[in-house]
């Protein structure tokens, strides 16, 4: 029989109601941001040493886990991560339903960030701040300590896995169809084949219907946006996606300096798509934003060009004018000193201390206080850099 941790009456949980792109939400106590969480991990040393020897493999180790107290016992974790891999601080998948056919609220899998890309700890919260802001739909995340066998291991980053119970809280279902893109070499969109083969698992690599995928769509979409004459190409691509939802992304990825997202400079890299139920139209849903504002000038046509679907979107002159409302909306709402400067600062005292104590961080204390002061300085001028930019959007086409 399953077991919810919930509905077994484990621990009560109190849940706040929160608005994203304009639709409300129970949001899990576990991602509260206005609190510094505590997970212990309970695993044989020989294994956790195993874990960290070989932290490329995704093999599994059993654990007993801690959220706030709440204790859920053999669960499978493992080392996770692309360019975050570590063997010194593992970033971690701990998966409930790996040996035990339970879950934690109904989440399958929870995701233990290491925060080792960033030494300022802190961007990647507020990156999905500025894409909740803007309308688009993120996962949650919070700070927590974590500690393995009672001694603290290091500070880090509790994030919500994009699956089943994100799509049914933000988009009311979750029976479509849901690709996790994975980077396997630099791609921009280009029509490969007319086989789904071409495109799933790799680097479509499917989260949901995995048995019974029926890939056809995600097909005809790249097929249309390579295949579209150019005078009906806007109103074509307004049939697969919301375009201005679709540009709004962008924009917020290029006003954060974005090198590794939808336009990144090796090729697409880091979100998830969304087809949902019985409709033709996706969504984009954003991931692991932790390299984002490491520089004050950044284009906002970054990447444009190297991908096929906003490069014909934009040599449509209303697209460009969509576009550029969406870069100065972000600039000016959000990515400034009014908007960002306070929740750095809030999250910053929250997690001092912890970074400061953390044993296993790549860098050393000064590094951690550099990283923060260097992000508040891109954060203080990147306003204005839009801004600035913002007026040539529509004549530099």
């Amino acid at each position: 029989m399953r077991r919810s941790l919930v509905r077994a009456g484990i621990q009560s949980l109190v849940v706040s109601l929160l608005v994203c792109g304009g639709r409300a939400f129970a949001a899990d106590p576990l991602f509260d941001q206005s609190r510094l969480h505590d997970v212990r991990l309970y695993v044989a040393p020989e294994d956790w040493q195993k874990l960290r020897e070989n932290y490329l493999s995704d093999d599994y180790y059993v654990a007993n886990v801690s959220l706030d107290g709440l204790v859920i016992r053999t669960v499978g974790i493992r080392s996770r991560g692309s360019g975050s891999r570590s063997g010194q601080k593992p970033a971690l998948k701990i998966d409930m339903n790996e040996y035990v056919d339970q879950d934690y609220n109904g989440y399958k899998e929870l995701i233990l960030r290491n925060a080792v890309q960033d030494p300022s700890f802190l961007r990647e919260r507020l990156a999905f701040m500025v894409f909740e802001g803007m309308g688009i739909p993120s996962p949650q995340n919070a700070f927590a300590k974590v500690y393995v066998n009672d001694a603290y291991f290091g500070l880090y980053e509790v994030a919500e896995p994009v699956g089943k119970p994100f799509l049914k809280a933000r988009f009311g279902e979750d029976k479509g169809n849901l690709f996790d893109y994975e980077y396997t070499e630099p791609y921009g969109l280009s029509f490969r084949s007319d086989d789904p083969a071409a495109y799933v698992p790799y680097p479509f690599k499917p989260e949901t219907n995995e048995d019974d995928l029926d890939a056809s769509g995600l097909v005809d979409f790249i097929r249309a946006i390579n295949g579209a004459p150019d005078e009906r190409f806007v109103r074509d691509m307004g049939a697969w996606l919301d375009l201005q939802e679709f540009l709004t992304y962008v924009a917020v990825e290029n006003v954060l300096a974005a090198t590794d997202g939808f336009l990144g400079r090796e090729g697409m890299n880091n979100f998830f798509v969304y087809q949902y139920d019985k409709q033709r139209r996706f969504t984009l849903i954003p991931w692991d934003k932790d390299t984002i504002l490491a520089n004050t000038s950044f284009s906002i046509m970054a990447g444009v060009d190297t991908n096929v679907l906003t490069r014909r979107l934009l040599q449509d002159p209303a697209m460009q004018q969509m576009y550029a409302r969406a870069l100065y909306e972000t600039a000016t709402r959000f990515v400034n000193q009014r908007y960002l400067i306070p929740r750095l600062e809030t999250a910053y005292q929250q997690i001092r201390e912890a970074a400061l104590a953390d044993p296993n961080k790549p860098y050393t204390n000064d590094e951690f206080e550099q990283g923060v002061g260097g992000l508040r300085g891109v954060i203080l001028a990147r306003e204005a850099d839009v801004v600035a930019q913002t007026g040539v959007v529509a004549t530099s086409r």
